[in-house]
C-alpha cells in the first residue's frame, strides 16, 4: 500500500506542476462580505448582547460604547431593547455596525464566541434570527480551527482554507437573508474565540486564493473522511445541474484509507464461531435472509432452531452505482448450517379433587393459570450441502445495523471484507459525504508524504485552477460621538410580553394548572425539549404565564403545555394555580 501511495504522490505533483501557471491568474474584484445566519445559537426570543466594540444602529439613532452589555427581547413581532434601565422599541428589524475602534471585539451572544462583523437581528419562526455579516478572511478564522484544527499539518490546514473560502464566496446569495449557515450544513463557524495560530497561518497565507472552473468559482466540496474512494457529486446531489461536479471524478483514495485517524467501525465473524455464535442480531438477521432455501429444504427460519456451524466465505457484492464505486450494498454469506425442528406439547392442568357437595358447603372457585406449551426439540442436523445467503447491507435488517457499522445517517458507508485467518473482519468507512476534498486524506498527505497545498488541491479537484481574488475592505463607520455622550434615545415603556393561552376545560387525571412563578417579575424561565439543563431552549416562559402541569419526574422536572407549545421545565419555579389563588 504505502508504494501505490508513494506513486499516487508523485503523480499529484507532476499534475500541480503542469497547472502551476493557474496559480499566478488574477480575477475581478469581489465583494468580500459573507452574511452567516448563527443557527447553532438557539437563541429562541432573547438574547444577551455583550459589545466589544463601539457600534452603532443602522439609520444613526442610537451608538453603543464597547462595553456595554444589553438584552434584545421579541415582544409581538417587534425587537424591544433594554440596557440600562432602559427599554426602547427597534422595531422589526435592527442592525447593529460595527465601528471603527482600537482593538477587534466584536459581539459575544449569550456568552458564546466572539463574532467581528455587523450584526441583524429579525423575528423568524416565532424566534430571534442572527445573521453576522463578516469580511470573509475573519469568517475563515472562525471556520478553519473548527473544521480541520491546529492539530493538522498547515498545508492541508491551507487547502482547507482554500476550499472553504471558495465555498463561501460561491454561495452568496443577494436575494436571500443570509447566504451561510453556522453547522455543518455548510461550514462549522464558531466565531474568533480562542487561540489557533496554525489555522490563523493558513488564511493569511493563503489570502484571496480561491478555486475556479471555467471562469466561475469552483463548488469546492469537503467531507471529514471519503472511505477510500471519492464520490460524485451526481450520486449525492442527483437534483442538481451535474455540470457543477463535471470537474471532479471518482477515485481511489489511498491517503484517507491509509490514515489511522479516519473513522472506520469493525466486526469480527469467526468462521468457526462455536457456542458464541456470530452475534444475537447477525444470527437474526442472516436466519431471516435464509427463510426461502431453509423452506425449501423443509425446515422453519427461525432464531433458536437454526444453528451456524461455520462461516466459510463472506463477500461485499453491488455496487450502488456503475462506473468503479466501491460502494457495496450487499454481504453474500456462505454458511454451514445445521438446524432442529420443534414440537410442542400442551401442559393440562393436574385435576383439582372435588368435595361431596352432600358433606361441606361448596369451595370458592380457585383461577387455574392457562396451560403452557413446552418445546420438545428435536437433534441438530448438519444441511449436507452449503447455502449461501444475500444480506442487504443497508436499511432494517440489514448488515450494517446487525453489526454496529453504521457512520453516516445516509447509507453511503464503504463496507469490505477481509480474510484474516481465523475470521473474517468487515469494515466500514466514510464519514460525510464523500464529494471533493477528504480532510483525512489531506491530513496524510501533508503529514506522511510532505505534500503541498497544490498537490491536495490537484488530486482532490482534478480540473480546478487555483486563482487570487481581489477585494477591498470596507472601512469601518465612526460612531456619532454626541450619540456617545447619550447612547440611546428617549426610552419608552417596557410593553408587556403576550402571554400565551391555555385552555383547561378538560384536563387528563394527574393534570394540573399552575403559573410561572418564583423567578423576578422582570425575567423568564427556560422551556426546554427535554427534561435536561443541557437540553435544547424551545421558549422562554415570563413570569404569570400559566401552564398545565402533565407530570412532575422524581428530580423535578415538570412536563408542562400551553395551546402553543409543550416542554419541560424546573417544578420548583411553578406555583399551583389553586395554590395562588
Amino acid at each position: 500500500m504505502r508504494k501505490k501511495t508513494r506513486l499516487f504522490a508523485a503523480l499529484a505533483a507532476l499534475l500541480a506542476l503542469l497547472c502551476a501557471h493557474a496559480w499566478a491568474q488574477q480575477v475581478e474584484q469581489v465583494e468580500p462580505t459573507v452574511r452567516v445566519l448563527l443557527r447553532s445559537l438557539s437563541l429562541g426570543d432573547a438574547v444577551h448582547i455583550e459589545f466589544g466594540d463601539d457600534y452603532a444602529l443602522e439609520g444613526g439613532a442610537m451608538a453603543i460604547r464597547a462595553g456595554t452589555s444589553a438584552d434584545v427581547a421579541l415582544r409581538d413581532g417587534r425587537l424591544v431593547w433594554q440596557s440600562g434601565g432602559i427599554a426602547v422599541s427597534l422595531g422589526e428589524r435592527a442592525r447593529f455596525l460595527r465601528c471603527a475602534g482600537e482593538t477587534p471585539g466584536g459581539v459575544t451572544l449569550n456568552g458564546s464566541g466572539r463574532y467581528e462583523g455587523d450584526l441583524t437581528l429579525f423575528a423568524q419562526d416565532g424566534a430571534l434570527a442572527p445573521v453576522l455579516s463578516i469580511d470573509v478572511e475573519d469568517y475563515l478564522r472562525g471556520v478553519v480551527p473548527y473544521e480541520m484544527g491546529d492539530s493538522f499539518p498547515l498545508e492541508a490546514l491551507k487547502a482547507q482554507a482554500v476550499a472553504a473560502r471558495t465555498y463561501a464566496l460561491r454561495k452568496r446569495d443577494p436575494s436571500s437573508e443570509y447566504d451561510l449557515l453556522d453547522t455543518t450544513a455548510d461550514q462549522v463557524f464558531r466565531g474568533i474565540s480562542g487561540d489557533h495560530p496554525l489555522s490563523w497561518q493558513a488564511v493569511y497565507e493563503t489570502a484571496g486564493q480561491v478555486g475556479m472552473v471555467g471562469g466561475a468559482l469552483a463548488q469546492c466540496y469537503y467531507a471529514a473522511s471519503n472511505g477510500g474512494q471519492t464520490e460524485l457529486g451526481e450520486h449525492v446531489w442527483p437534483d442538481e445541474d451535474p455540470n457543477a461536479y463535471a470537474y471532479m471524478d471518482m477515485r481511489d483514495d489511498p491517503y484517507d484509507f491509509e490514515n489511522e485517524q479516519s473513522p472506520v467501525h469493525r466486526y469480527t465473524v469467526r468462521k468457526k464461531p462455536g457456542e458464541a455464535g456470530v452475534g444475537a442480531a447477525l444470527h437474526s438477521a442472516l436466519v431471516a435472509a435464509l427463510a426461502e432455501p431453509l423452506a425449501a429444504l423443509g425446515y422453519a427460519a427461525e432464531d433458536d432452531l437454526v444453528r451456524i456451524d461455520e462461516v466459510k466465505a463472506v463477500e461485499a457484492l453491488a455496487p450502488m452505482y456503475e462506473g468503479g464505486s466501491r460502494l457495496m450494498t450487499q454481504l453474500s454469506f456462505t454458511l454451514r448450517l445445521s438446524v432442529r425442528r420443534a414440537t410442542f406439547r400442551d401442559a393440562s392442568p393436574t385435576p383439582t379433587p372435588q368435595p361431596d357437595a352432600a358433606l361441606s358447603p361448596q369451595p370458592t372457585a380457585t383461577p387455574q393459570p392457562a396451560p403452557t406449551a413446552t418445546p420438545a426439540y428435536s437433534p441438530y442436523e448438519e444441511i449436507a450441502q452449503d447455502v449461501t445467503v444475500r444480506l442487504p447491507i443497508f436499511g432494517n435488517g440489514g448488515g450494517e445495523q446487525a453489526m454496529g457499522l453504521s457512520i453516516n445517517t445516509k447509507p453511503n458507508e464503504l463496507v469490505t471484507v477481509t480474510d484474516i485467518g481465523s475470521a473474517f473482519m468487515i469494515e466500514a468507512r466514510r464519514y460525510g459525504h464523500g464529494v471533493g476534498m477528504s480532510q483525512r486524506g489531506a491530513e496524510q498527505m501533508a503529514r506522511a508524504y510532505g505534500m503541498t497545498m497544490a498537490d491536495i488541491l490537484a488530486f482532490y479537484y482534478p480540473g480546478m485552477q487555483i486563482a487570487t481574488v481581489t477585494y477591498e475592505r470596507q472601512a469601518l463607520p465612526t460612531p456619532d460621538a454626541r450619540l456617545l455622550a447619550t447612547p440611546a434615545p428617549t426610552p419608552s415603556p417596557t410593553p408587556r410580553p403576550t402571554l400565551m393561552p391555555v385552555t383547561s376545560d378538560a384536563l387528563a387525571p394527574g393534570e394540573y394548572v399552575a403559573v410561572v412563578s418564583n423567578i423576578e417579575e422582570d425575567s423568564t424561565l427556560n422551556l426546554r425539549e427535554g427534561a435536561s439543563l443541557s437540553a435544547e431552549v424551545l421558549r422562554r416562559l415570563y413570569w404569570g404565564q400559566r401552564v398545565i402541569v402533565v407530570s412532575v419526574s422524581a428530580d423535578g422536572w415538570a412536563r408542562v403545555r400551553t395551546d402553543v407549545i409543550e416542554g419541560y421545565v424546573r417544578a420548583e419555579f411553578l406555583q399551583s394555580a389553586e395554590d395562588g389563588e
